[in-house]
């Protein structure tokens, strides 16, 4: 049987022209906005009517750049992702369904495509002006064949198959011609009520001390509370007996499963929290939302289904706990063969006010980091000096820059980041043409300082089917950074060994400075363990659990 892709085009009839049911609209396949362009409102949030109908319509900020969207909260009204650009100082709000996730299975729903509303917008007072594209301008110019337009007809309208750059070139070059949107003047609404403003900003700040919290256990990822292996582990103290560790893809499943081969699914993420005990002894409890019911979901939500949210660093700050999370989407016209059919979208900043209550009762806030963009800037390791917290950022994987931000200002996105410049100064905003390199070469995950050899310890992820973990080591963050040398070498892809197997890969090597042995030099560490043969995974435990090895520091670290 061929398999059909229908589109589902959305009909925000609260945004059109209220004149006619059948009123003809003009909606874009793509998107206007990418992650970096998407533009946060504050005084947008709130309840919002339309005088003449009494329609209430809310608008609620979701994720970390945009916001939910309800036609009309007195029923059980669709919602709907609404998204804010800026094009040569106009505001625009990009707004598309979400489809219900209770109707028909995975594949059903996976036979639509959502259609994107596109509307120029004011904000003036206590008043939120729209304006929806006016589909007599465009038909005129498809008469006229005056402008480049990319389009097919519809049922209702005109479908728009402008790319997203072509879609915003576009409305640059024309936003200020007669007609291209409908009058506003119908639709005009009022807040009448604002949603208040929760005060989650601590109120004392302190500098963050750089002294790590030490903590003495055996750490073990064993299968309990249904979790079943996962990947990513970035792992945070957040006192002198507890850690968080937080995964990215995870395999789940029921309560008691301890099996892989009884059946399981896969969430984005999951967490954990090991407690050290006085004996040595360590315990550990995963969380997730909805675990063990039929849907579980990730621990963190991005609350689109246009990308998922993998962990890449975690740290605490002022009481506060803060999680970088990176986007994940789909990677268009990927070859089917190919096992990374993902690509990175841009990053976002979770912050918890509470991160010593239970996980299911954290205050979660997703703030977006939209300085950096993944491959071209990727944000990597962090480490905390004084009263900054430092990351290094990596250009293609070929080279690292490094970057700064006050750490009592680290979740405040109106102030930009420095930048470590050629000229060896520290310069305001994010210039990629103006960076120095810090290091060529493969990414770094985690970077430490080691007061017993006065270095810093960067420790490099692991490049595909490699056998080896490798170190740098540094007098200062800015350098002189060493050559990498090896320290590990992976037995899981290394030929003759007995775990060896050729399905076999291994990526993230991080240490885990809370659990660093000052007195014998020894280093904890993790990697990961993925395989390209599924029937692996199910078979062995060993591959996708993070895998824990300690490496001697002293003899590896001096430079």
């Amino acid at each position: 049987m061929r398999s059909v892709k229908i589109i589902y085009i959305i009909c925000t009839f609260c945004f059109c022209s209220f004149s006619s049911a059948y009123s003809q609209k003009v909606i874009s396949l793509n998107s206007l906005f990418t992650e970096q362009d998407a533009v946060l409102i504050p005084e947008i949030e709130g309840y919002w009517t339309v005088p003449v109908f009494d329609w209430i319509m809310s608008l609620k900020k979701t994720g970390d750049n945009f916001y939910q969207f309800i036609d009309d909260v007195e029923t059980s009204a669709p919602k709907f992702e609404a998204v804010f650009i800026e094009i040569k100082g106009e505001l625009f709000l990009d707004l598309r369904g979400v489809f219900p996730e209770n109707l028909g299975n995975s594949d059903y729903r996976d036979g639509f495509l959502s259609g994107h509303s596109i509307y120029k917008i004011k904000v003036l007072n206590d008043s939120l002006i729209i304006s929806s594209l006016n589909y007599s301008w465009f038909f005129s110019q498809v008469a006229k064949k005056k402008l480049p337009l990319k389009f097919e007809w519809i049922s209702n309208g005109m479908l728009l198959t402008f790319s997203t750059e072509e879609f915003k070139s576009f409305l640059a070059d024309n936003i200020n011609k007669d007609g291209i949107f409908n009058n506003p003047d119908t639709l005009i609404v009022d807040n009448v009520q604002v949603v208040p403003e929760v005060d989650i900003t601590p109120d004392h700040f302190a500098t963050t001390p750089t002294i790590s919290l030490s903590q003495q256990c055996t750490l073990k990822f064993p299968f309990k509370d249904g979790w079943l292996g996962g990947d990513g582990d970035a792992s945070v103290p957040i006192n002198d007996t507890t850690t968080i560790f937080i995964f990215s893809d995870t395999y789940v499943g029921k309560k008691n499963q301890k099996s892989r081969q009884e059946g399981m699914r896969m969430v984005a993420n999951t967490l954990a929290i090991q407690t050290c005990s006085t004996n040595g002894e360590s315990d550990i409890h995963y969380y997730w939302n909805k675990m063990y019911s039929d849907k579980p979901e990730p621990f963190f939500r991005s609350f689109t289904d246009r990308y998922k949210y993998w962990v890449i660093d975690a740290f605490m700050a002022n009481s506060n706990l803060y999680v970088i999370l990176s986007k994940i989407g789909p990677q268009f016209g990927s070859p089917p063969d190919n096992i990374f059919n993902f690509s990175g979208l841009g990053f976002t900043l979770v912050k918890i006010i509470n991160p010593n209550d239970a996980p299911h009762d954290w205050k979660i806030e997703l703030l977006p980091m939209s300085e950096f963009i993944s491959s071209t800037m990727e944000i990597r390791c962090h480490t905390m000096q004084d009263k900054y917290i430092y990351f290094f950022v990596s250009r293609n994987d070929t080279s690292q820059f490094l970057v700064r931000k006050q750490i009592d200002f680290i979740d405040n996105t109106e102030i930009p980041f420095e930048y470590y410049a050629l000229n060896k100064k520290w310069k305001q905003g994010i210039k990629a043409d103006d960076m120095y390199k810090i290091t060529k070469g493969f990414r770094c995950n985690t970077v430490n300082f080691h007061p017993e050899i006065k270095q810093w310890v960067m420790i490099s992820d692991i490049r595909f089917k490699d056998n080896k973990i490798k170190m740098r080591t540094a007098p200062a963050l800015t350098g002189p950074w060493s050559d990498e040398v090896v320290i590990y070498e992976i037995p899981e892809v290394t030929p003759g060994n007995s775990l060896y197997s050729k399905s076999n890969f291994c990526y993230l090597a991080r240490e885990h400075i809370q659990y660093y042995d000052s007195k014998n030099h020894v280093m904890l560490l993790t990697y990961d363990i993925n395989n390209t043969n599924y029937s692996e995974i199910l078979s062995n435990p060993k591959i996708y659990t993070p895998k824990i090895i300690m490496v001697p520091l002293k003899k590896k670290g001096s430079r």
